[in-house]
């Protein structure tokens, strides 16, 4: 069997450096934003730009990985990956929230387990602060992934926003390679990264209308992700251009397209509100992103990041579990540091370094090994030989090593 392409430092460089931004974005701006309290840091990240880098990657390897062996494999190969550490980080969140909103608002709640565990505040009021205390329908809310279906629903955690939608184009992505075999075609992959950038545009300003007020118009937009289609649109024009199935001139002009609908999904109303992440750094942010990616998949190998290799090829390892447990969980840790006396330069890397530990738990105690679980051939049979893969590292005696957020699984 011919040997596999070393590891590139490129990609696991890119997928750390937009989790950090993730991080750095939700812990400065964000979290003060929510709870002003927090507000004492040394300084702010108000630039918004490294999930979306994360759904473009995701993209890309959605195109390198789906051409391999069965597409119904593929599919659940996915599904094992991301849902099972996502369900346990949204019942540890909920119960983290709910216990710490209460101390902190210094409420309680009724006799018996039921009413401890899933009712509300023996006062009825969940937003006494801007602590919110969760009950049981936000809990459930949250697992069925249902949040973006209504604008009523709570959000355990904003960074949540991100596996409905995954999950929604993987499974497209699925459909459309195993029975729509004519679209695999440059011209009309092309034209579907078009579609992508450009029909949700359309249906939700032109056909919806931003300020539409009807349940069902927020439902289209936020619950089918029709605002963040862009990204993967984008991923595919990147793996195209790498694999020169577009010109450059043409990926230009696509991703310029791609930062305008990035843009008017995020701003809507053309400038940015009071509680939004700052407009030209969160534009220039993801354009030099998307720069940055497309670099990693056609350029050379980043060898001058060797040195650092083993600290970014971890983090990177672990960067899906860190991505699910920075947000919420961090906001109550700085909130008990804060209690604690920790000021905001010393709070700031414990609660960076708190989301790396949690996270990389969370990676090792649930998704390695329930998807290694769930993955496992029923019966011993020889593997199917399949394309060499930029991102996934060689393991002797064994197949490649799986790897977090945004590749292949």
């Amino acid at each position: 069997m011919p040997r596999q392409k070393s590891r590139r430092i490129s990609w696991d460089a890119v997928r750390v450096a937009a989790v950090l931004a993730v991080m750095l974005g939700h812990i400065t701006h964000q979290g003060p934003l929510a709870h002003p309290e927090l507000a004492d840091y040394p300084f702010r990240v108000t630039a918004q730009f490294g999930a979306a880098g994360l759904m473009v990657i995701s993209g890309f390897f959605v195109c390198q990985t789906i051409r391999r062996g069965s597409t119904g494999r593929w599919l659940w190969r996915k599904v094992a990956r991301l849902l099972p550490p996502y369900l346990v980080a949204v019942v540890v969140t909920y119960f983290v929230m709910r216990t710490a909103g209460a101390v902190f608002n210094g409420q309680g709640f009724g006799g018996g387990w039921f009413a401890t565990l899933f009712g509300p505040t023996s006062d009825g009021i969940a937003w006494k602060t801007s602590w919110y205390v969760p009950v049981g329908k936000d809990l459930l809310i949250n697992l069925f992934m249902v949040q973006g279906w209504h604008q009523s629903f709570i959000w355990l955690d904003g960074s949540y926003w991100t596996l409905p939608v995954q999950l929604m184009v993987f499974a497209a992505a699925a459909l459309l390679w195993a029975r729509v075999p004519w679209l695999r075609g440059d011209r009309r992959l092309q034209a579907l990264a078009w579609g992508l950038t450009l029909v949700p545009l359309f249906v939700r300003f032109v056909v919806i209308g931003v300020h539409n007020p009807a349940p069902w118009a927020y439902s289209v937009v936020f619950g089918f992700g029709l605002h963040r289609m862009h990204a993967f649109a984008a991923g595919i024009a990147v793996w195209l251009w790498s694999r020169d199935r577009m010109r450059g001139a043409h990926l230009a002009l696509l991703l310029a397209a791609v930062v305008c609908a990035q843009d008017l999904h995020l701003y809507p109303d053309h400038v940015a509100l009071p509680t939004d992440p700052a407009r030209l750094p969160s534009d220039l942010g993801f354009a030099v992103l998307l720069v940055t990616i497309c670099a990693a998949a056609k350029g050379p190998d980043w060898t001058f990041l060797r040195p650092l290799a083993p600290a970014i090829r971890w983090l990177a390892g672990i960067s899906y579990g860190v991505y699910l447990v920075h947000q919420e969980l961090g906001y109550v840790l700085a909130r008990v540091l804060l209690d604690l006396g920790v000021p905001g330069w010393a709070r700031l890397p414990l609660v960076v370094a708190a989301a790396i530990l949690t996270g990389w738990l969370l990676t090792t105690l649930v998704e390695r090994p329930v998807h290694e679980r769930l993955t496992r051939p029923r019966r011993t049979a020889p593997s199917p030989r399949s394309a060499p893969d930029d991102l996934l590292p060689e393991r002797a005696g064994g197949p490649p090593a799986p790897v977090s957020v945004g590749g292949p699984s």
